[in-house]
Formats: C-alpha cells, structure tokens, sequence
C-alpha cells in the first residue's frame, strides 16, 4: 500500500509546481477537478483534503509517457 499524503489544494498544487515549474496547470484548475468530484476528497472545515498521488495521478504528473 502507498503511502498516503493528505495536502490542501493549494499545497498540492505547489508539490506539482516544485516538480514542473513551468507548468501549465493552475490551482483554480485543481480546485475544480478536487470539488467537482473527479479527485476523491475530504472536508475539512473550509478546506478539501486530497490525497498527492491522487492529484498526480489524475494529471499525469511524473508520468514516462508524459507529452514533450
């Protein structure tokens, strides 16, 4: 089993943004993709909780046969 690591939406999106710089993802795309439900998530309070692999794996983070 992986390891599960809980972040908000904005640290998620900043992990992705360490790992690609240049990317085009945006956090408020995040948000939409975590809230509408595609990206399993918790409620906490205000905030969602999601899980990074999760997050990465639905964008194709890190993936080999990511497009160059």
């Amino acid at each position: 089993m992986s390891e599960i690591k809980l972040r908000t939406i904005k640290s998620a999106y900043a992990e992705i943004k360490s790992m690609d710089p240049n990317t085009a993802l945006t956090e408020w795309a995040v948000r939409q993709v975590v809230i509408s439900g595609l990206i399993p998530s918790r409620r906490v309070g205000t905030k969602y909780l999601v899980n990074l692999s999760s997050v990465l794996d639905y964008f194709g983070v890190g993936d080999s046969n990511d497009c160059a």
